[in-house]
């Protein structure tokens, strides 16, 4: 019965079961999926809303929480730990000290915030969190977070997290998992290091496309990691800085002995060499009386003859072998020294003995006497010996032209001459060196040439590579200084044993990657430059100190900062122009006479300052061209053409500082000016080219600080009293062409600027045209020209537009704005750019009525955006007021 029952029971439930399931209806959702996700996440999520439409029906963005969410968010859970006096603390304490009503609050920092509060409380044994807690700055908790996390971890852990965690410029990073665990066993790490800093929250693991990923818990931790980060780095920076100068004093220590136990040695083969001397005369006397002893003459006379032999090649080998090596070391007043007794010795030879070798040796001699005294700033005692020399060169070709080292002697005189020539910034120079590359080329590229014919003839090369790139024959320079790379390579120059082989290699590396960079061939030029730059290191660092190599790795930096910059990277380029001024300073130390290192000192600092204009960095910016102009200042001494470009770059800060509404500075830098321009006039011809555009620059800067003081008219009347003197120069030389351009480019830009502002549009366009078409007479591929040529186009179709002629200024706007709108895109951190497009969307908006206020808007948008230290620049509130002024007029349409 007891059975019988149960089956009954059993059945009426099945029963039921079934009844219920019938009447279920399967249609129904009685669930909901919710998906929480980052917002960079959010696309591939869109891709599935064919599949899934609700997921587009639904959505909430979490934003940051108002005042009263968090307030809200502090007191529920803590009711029992804070009051609402301490609550609303921690919220105004986390939104930055804003008022309740108005804050927004990131709850992930007010997460941690109360989190580490709460263990500050519980470390205290304290029943409440109160206010005193709250002493700091969230900045300094968050501190606190982090290195209590990384407190019992091994260094190497702190270094992986900031550096593969974080990007460069500071942001959240994630890596594989597997990959942070092997870095971390590399770096002594336990195995339960990961899992202990996920435990700590101050990393998370998540899974994307099937890989665990870890990266850094909040965003909000970026800014502690990269401050660590950056502390650290500046400490193993110095701690680098101060092994590299210790090493550096050791290799000076040792290079001092070197250099004492070289004057030590030099002294006694100078006693030696006067010893010789005085046989020679004396062999001559002796010479004479052998009319009457013939036989006993016969004897004197080789025994004279063989002491002289011995002195010469002495001396020769003081000046020339051993010269070289002192030279290196920038001894050049040893090798000046040595030099000029050989000089001496050769002339107070009779005539009698001034046979073949000993001419060479003495032209030799003077050749080498005539570059130290030029490096040196000697320039009369240089002209002279040079002189001296290819006039000797001369007269032996006539009677030894076949020989090997009567041409190589004849060939270093024509350098000497040419180097000076170029010092004195002379049109012949070119000519010069290249007849010197021209006299010794057939011995040169003949089958089996001598060795030391082909290092004279490369030496020959690269210079006079250097000076067809100062001529802009760019081209012709590449192939030359290609040349003489080809050569010297095959000569050894990848061993930096081979010293002078390698520092010339160098050395036309650098001129050969600068003529790459202005053609525009950017990746070859930073690929030479690259490869120069390596094989100067490895000269520097087996030989501490060697002039050739720090200056060909000096011009390196500087060609390649330029690149940078030229590739709008700005803050790449300050740091190529920082190392580069560092290496100068060495050479300044080692070498403390030689103006061409100032003036590069300059080239460098002036780079400094122009990556820090380019970045925004107004003040900085001008404290490194004051630095400049006093490196510049160093090489007044060494000519003319010195004195110009000191000008030159006193005349530009000027104009920057009354750009930034320094006027009295502006006026103390024109002054230093004017002393210079007195300096000049009275050194120089009435009719030197050097005088008139030390005048024109002077001018120049006078106009353009007039520009900025609000006068236009001043500025206009002051640039149109030299603008025809300059228009009818003829330029002789490279140099005298470059600055007969830029003088009438800079007169024309600053008149066509005045014309604009004086409303006299039709002077405005006759200037700005003549700037662009004097402009192709110097052709250059780099972005900076091609900036520089929108500039003026920019305000050229302005003047235009503003004469009614609408649809040719379109025509002159439209690829200025399509450049810019290209270089836009590889921009990283160059904010003038930033100002030069939005003066070129100005024009365009002019000229394009259906378009007027949206690009309006557009430039409005990108002239505002640029750091606060350019907004008090002039140059920058001329285009804002430009632009917001039209807006303000939209109503009326483009005018």
């Amino acid at each position: 019965a007891s059975s019988s029952s149960a089956r009954s029971a059993l059945d009426c439930r099945n029963s039921m079961f079934v009844a219920a399931a019938e009447r279920f209806d399967f249609a129904r959702s009685d669930y909901r999926v919710l998906i929480a996700l980052r917002e960079d996440y959010l696309a591939p999520l869109e891709g599935l809303k064919i599949a899934m439409p609700s997921i587009t029906q639904n959505r909430l963005r979490l934003a940051p929480m108002t005042g009263q969410q968090a307030m809200a968010a502090v007191l529920r859970p803590g009711k029992n730990l804070v009051t609402e006096e301490v609550a609303g603390a921690i919220v105004r304490f986390v939104a930055g000290g804003a008022e309740i009503a108005n804050a927004e609050v990131e709850p992930s920092l007010l997460s941690l915030i109360c989190r580490e509060l709460n263990d500050t409380r519980l470390a205290q044994g304290r029943s409440e969190i109160s206010l005193d807690l709250l002493a700091g700055s969230h900045a300094g908790i968050l501190s606190n977070f982090y290195e209590r996390s990384l407190a019992d971890q091994p260094q190497a852990v702190r270094r992986i997290i900031e550096d593969e965690l974080l990007t460069a410029s500071g942001f959240r990073e994630n890596v594989a998992e597997e990959r942070l665990r092997v870095s971390f066993a590399a770096a002594g790490a336990g195995a339960d290091s990961l899992p202990t800093l996920v435990n700590r929250r101050l990393l998370r693991i998540e899974e994307r496309l099937d890989v665990r990923r870890v990266e850094l818990t909040h965003d909000v931790l970026c800014g502690v990691v990269k401050a660590s980060r950056d502390l650290r780095q500046e400490r193993e920076a110095r701690v680098a800085a101060l092994r590299l100068l210790d090493t550096q004093r050791q290799r000076e220590l040792s290079a001092r002995r070197s250099l004492v136990r070289a004057r030590q040695f030099a002294a006694v083969c100078t006693v030696l060499a006067l010893g010789a001397v005085v046989a020679a005369a004396v062999a001559y006397h002796s010479t004479q009386r052998a009319l009457r002893a013939e036989r006993a003459a016969q004897e004197t006379r080789a025994a004279a003859e063989q002491a002289r032999g011995q002195a010469e090649h002495l001396l020769n080998y003081l000046s020339d072998d051993f010269g070289r090596e002192l030279e290196g070391f920038g001894r050049q007043d040893l090798v000046g020294e040595l030099a000029k007794r050989q000089v001496d010795y050769f002339k107070a030879l009779p005539p009698a003995l001034k046979g073949v070798e000993s001419t060479r040796n003495g032209i030799t001699a003077m050749a080498r006497y005539s570059e130290a005294m030029g490096h040196s700033g000697h320039m009369a005692e240089a002209r002279a010996s040079a002189a001296e020399a290819v006039k000797l060169g001369d007269k032996l070709l006539q009677m030894d032209v076949t020989s090997e080292a009567t041409v190589i002697a004849a060939t270093l005189a024509l350098y000497a001459q040419g180097r000076v020539l170029e010092q004195d910034q002379k049109p012949q120079a070119m000519a010069t060196l290249q007849q010197a590359t021209d006299l010794l080329k057939p011995m040169a590229v003949s089958p089996g040439a001598a060795a030391n014919v082909r290092l004279v003839y490369a030496k020959t090369l690269v210079q006079l590579g250097y000076q067809q790139l100062r001529n802009n024959q760019l081209t012709l320079s590449l192939a030359t200084t290609e040349t003489a790379m080809g050569i010297l390579e095959s000569l050894g120059t990848k061993d930096p044993t081979h010293t002078e082989i390698a520092a010339r290699y160098a050395n036309a590396g650098a001129w050969a990657s600068e003529a790459l960079a202005t053609l525009g061939r950017l990746d070859e030029a930073r690929r030479i430059g690259t490869d120069a730059a390596d094989v100067a290191v490895r000269v520097i660092e087996l030989h501490p100190g060697y002039l050739s190599a720090l200056h060909a790795l000096e011009v390196i930096d500087g060609n390649l900062s330029q690149l940078e910059v030229d590739d709008l990277r700005p803050n790449e380029s300050r740091a190529l122009a920082r190392h580069g001024e560092q290496t100068l300073l060495t050479l300044i130390k080692l070498d403390p006479v030689n103006s061409t290192t100032f003036n590069n000192l300059s080239v460098a600092r002036g780079q400094l300052s122009e990556a820090d204009w380019r970045t925004g960095h107004v003040r900085e910016s001008l404290k490194y061209y004051r630095s400049s102009v006093d490196a510049i200042q160093k090489t007044e001494s060494s000519g003319a053409w010195f004195v110009v470009n000191s000008i030159f770059d006193r005349a530009f800060m000027a104009i920057r500082q009354a750009d930034m509404g320094d006027k009295v500075s502006a006026k103390t830098t024109l002054a230093e000016n004017a002393r210079l321009a007195e300096k000049l006039r009275k050194a120089e011809p009435s009719d030197s080219s050097a005088s008139l555009f030390g005048d024109s620059l002077i001018a120049a800067g006078q106009a353009g600080v007039e520009l900025w003081n609000d006068d236009p008219a001043t500025a206009r009347r002051i640039e149109q009293q030299f603008l025809e003197r300059v228009r009818a120069f003829k330029p002789h030389s490279g140099l005298e062409e470059f600055y007969a351009n830029l003088t009438t480019i800079g007169i024309c830009d600053t008149a066509g600027n005045a014309s604009y502002l004086l409303n006299d549009y039709p002077a405005a366009e006759r200037y700005l045209r003549e700037a662009l078409t004097v402009r192709a007479r110097w052709p250059l591929a780099t972005n900076s020209e091609r900036r520089d040529q929108a500039e003026v186009s920019t305000l050229l179709a302005l003047a235009v537009a503003r004469q009614g002629r609408l649809a040719e200024a379109a025509t002159m706007i439209a690829p200025v704005a399509k450049l810019h709108r290209e270089l836009a895109k590889r921009n990283r951190g160059d904010e003038w750019q930033h100002v030069e497009l939005a003066a070129a969307l100005y024009a365009e908006a002019l000229t394009d009525p259906k378009q007027h206020t949206a690009l309006l808007r557009e430039a409005a948008a990108l002239v505002d955006s640029v750091p606060a230290e350019m907004h008090g620049l002039h140059s920058v509130r001329l285009w804002q007021d430009r632009i917001h002024g039209e807006l303000r007029d939209t109503s009326r349409g483009p005018s």
